[in-house]
């Protein structure tokens, strides 16, 4: 079952640059989508797309680990995402799986003042190991006036980043002079 939205890739290739377009095009093709969503994200559509996965992905510690990581990004939606009626980029998230990895894809209109400071924590996550993650984030724990200054200080891209044990694949491709579209690719090896 998908809610992937026909129209979508056709939106992306008009409204974003080809690049995008393809990569995204490419993946759903070539990668099993177990499971897709454009559009508004809201609490009780996140509940519908974690029992839905739940029926999607195999393996109790693939799938815990799976469900972990996408509570965390369907969340970062919520909180994150941009969504006007008849918005040319409304958030998305893809679920897919090929012979090695489940992918979770995610998408979302930010602005452009936010992608510096999100750049620097996704590329100091992705020059981490398993070991230091662990560490900054039970030193983030430990130090609640972080916790409180800056509403979760990032605890879930380190959250996700130790459950995937992989690098982001991650990319800002410019709406317009305000916003940026938002790209984030997580892996999680299929056979643990």
């Amino acid at each position: 079952m998908f809610f992937y939205v026909k129209g979508f890739v056709l939106r992306l290739m008009r409204s974003i640059d080809s690049q995008f377009a393809y990569d995204t095009h490419q993946m759903m093709d070539l990668k099993s989508v177990r499971l897709s969503f454009s559009g508004e994200f809201t609490s009780d559509l996140v509940s519908v797309l974690l029992l839905l996965a739940k029926n999607n992905v195999g393996g109790r510690s693939v799938m815990k680990k799976v469900y972990n990581v996408m509570i965390e990004s369907l969340e970062n939606l919520i909180k994150h995402a941009f969504f006007h009626n008849e918005d040319s980029f409304p958030a998305i998230f893809i679920l897919g799986k090929d012979e090695a990895f489940y992918y979770l894809a995610t998408g979302n209109k930010i602005e452009n003042k936010k992608i510096s400071e999100l750049q620097k924590r996704l590329e100091k996550v992705n020059h981490m190991n398993r070991i230091d993650l662990v560490k900054w984030y039970n030193s983030i724990l430990m130090s609640d006036q972080s916790l409180n200054s800056t509403n979760g200080a990032g605890l879930g891209i380190i959250d996700m980043a130790i459950k995937s044990n992989n690098k982001f694949e991650y990319g800002f491709h410019k709406i317009d002079e305000n916003h940026s579209f938002f790209t984030l690719k997580i892996k999680i090896e299929s056979e643990i």
